[in-house]
């Protein structure tokens, strides 16, 4: 059974199932039917869908059964299965089985999948308000377990706050219901060591995105292009030295071996990479209003899954990168220096951006509520100090209660989208 956390609003557990009232704005939906006051039980949602006629969804899932990509999707489809007393299912496609990476909005567009997710980085012309955020996602901590509770929190506000993005959205067809989730900080892999300018100097990196590429330019490296696919055999016969993307993406990549030199600075971070996950539009509004609001409760369950498989990424990556003899290290004081000044110059160039109505007032806020997700973080308890290496020592799923930062993130952000009926007073 999967629990539900508890709000850390205005919010009271009536005893039998209700029609929704809400102390929060709410995203009003277009379907009919009553709801239920969030925070509800297991059995009162289940008695809520007594009447509801079977919802059947059409989902998919980047990789294998099981496996860490996958997982979180999985685990979500299986609690909102669960909650709904068996009236909402799914048929899952995995390893992409419906559309290929760079074609899942064209499917959740068109419905040939009703509810997916996927990342948008490689998409920069069709989503370039979405990719502004994404290239201005070194603001946030790279550290274990602060820093990725801070990159979720921070970027999923930052993106719900931003018209732009949802719009991107809705113009393509889709229903925007987890606006960001990522993987964790990214990591600089490489063959031999890269912790200094010197050691920097004339290497070539397989970068992603616009700012990652200016990123590792300042470093004194070399940006090259290398597609996921390419890129193990790419880094066994030389082609690039070293990559930037974040450890789970390696651990599934298989090229840890090649790569055992490992930095990841918590203080100068490269641009992180995330998902979204969206519905089909049509098919979002055709559902009742009950079944819009167990989607999205259980949101819970995919942010918390998401997290741990992140970190249990983590601990196979550190453990597989020792068993290379490589190291997990941080960057000389040189180039730590120089990829601040990196950022602060990438700032400046996105406050530009033509994406966004204000784009300058974006950026201010988006750092305030980086800063603010920082603090908010360390006042909940969880470590920021601990390495990637102390991490792998530390963890394992009894080691981080993350009950009042899953509560956290729905106070803060989550509750003011809930769906609710368009005569539903806030």
């Amino acid at each position: 059974m999967f629990g539900l956390p508890k709000a850390l609003s205005c919010m009271a557990i009536a005893a039998t199932v209700v029609v929704v009232t809400s102390c929060t704005t709410t995203t009003e939906s277009n379907s009919g039917g009553p709801g239920i006051e969030y925070g509800a039980t297991l059995d009162q949602y289940q008695a809520a869908f007594g009447d509801i006629e079977p919802v059947h969804l059409y989902a998919q899932t980047p990789g294998p059964q099981g496996s860490f990509v996958s997982d979180k999707m999985e685990i979500y489809y299986d609690a909102v299965t669960e909650w709904s007393g068996g009236k909402v299912t799914f048929d899952i496609f995995y390893a992409n089985a419906i559309a290929g990476a760079s074609e899942i909005d064209d499917a959740l567009g068109d419905g040939r999948t009703d509810i997916d997710g996927f990342a948008v980085a490689n998409q920069p012309a069709e989503y370039p308000a979405v990719n502004t955020l994404v290239n201005a996602s070194f603001l946030g901590d790279m550290s274990p377990i602060a820093g990725i509770l801070q990159s979720h929190a921070w970027l999923l506000e930052s993106a719900y706050a931003t018209e732009e993005v949802a719009q991107e959205f809705a113009d393509n067809d889709m229903h925007l219901l987890m606006p960001s989730y990522n993987g964790g900080g990214m990591a600089l892999l490489c063959t031999e060591e890269a912790q200094t300018l010197d050691q920097l100097r004339g290497r070539q990196i397989s970068a992603a995105g616009r700012t990652q590429g200016a990123q590792i330019s300042g470093l004194g490296a070399i940006p090259v292009s290398a597609s996921y696919s390419e890129l193990y055999e790419s880094l066994q016969r030389g082609v690039v030295d070293c990559t930037a993307t974040s450890v789970q993406n390696a651990v599934l990549g298989g090229y840890l071996g090649l790569t055992p030199e490992v930095v990841i600075d918590p203080a100068a971070g490269f641009a992180l990479t995330f998902g979204s996950v969206a519905l089909n539009e049509n098919r979002w509004n055709s559902m009742p209003l009950l079944v819009q609001q167990l989607l999205f409760d259980r949101l819970d369950v995919f942010l918390e899954t998401n997290i741990r498989t992140s970190w249990d990424a983590m601990v196979q990556g550190v453990h597989d990168i020792q068993d290379a003899g490589g190291t997990i290290t941080e960057f000389a004081p040189d180039a730590r220096e120089r990829l601040q000044s990196v950022n602060d110059q990438q700032l400046e160039l996105l406050k530009q951006s033509p994406a966004l109505d204000d784009a300058a007032t974006s950026m201010t806020e988006w750092a305030a509520t980086a800063s603010r997700w920082s603090t908010l973080v360390r006042d909940l308890g969880y470590d920021e100090t601990m390495t990637y290496p102390e991490f792998a020592d530390f963890y394992d799923t009894d080691a981080i209660d993350l009950g009042p930062y899953v509560d956290a993130v729905f106070d803060e952000v989550l509750l003011d989208h809930r769906p609710a009926s368009p005569d539903t007073e806030a």
